[in-house]
């Protein structure tokens, strides 16, 4: 992973691209799983990981959009660029990533 911190996903290539970087400290990845109960979460000791399905993806921008007052703009901005590189990737879930 990179020095940004962020939310990553892996390119073609095996690395790590980076789809959003944090504007501020009042938010982050494990929100998506925790404020809008989508995606599947899990950690390790220097990662934290949300993978979405398709569904998912939809349901993610389509929350953002509802709730868009209601959270962090940098939150709803996260959320929208997770959705705009998700429609970009291939297969039935799309995995997200940022540093501990």
């Amino acid at each position: 992973m990179a020095d940004v911190q962020g939310v990553y996903v892996t390119g073609a290539d095996g690395l790590p691209v980076l789809v959003h970087e944090y504007l501020n400290e009042n938010y982050g990845l494990g929100d998506v799983h925790g404020s809008l109960q989508i995606g599947t979460l899990a950690e390790t000791e220097t990662t934290l990981s949300v993978t979405l399905s398709r569904k998912e993806i939809t349901d993610l921008k389509n929350l953002a959009d509802a709730f868009s007052f209601d959270y962090d703009e940098g939150f709803i901005e996260m959320c929208g660029d997770m959705h705009r590189v998700a429609l970009e990737l291939p297969g039935d879930t799309v995995t997200f990533t940022e540093l501990l």
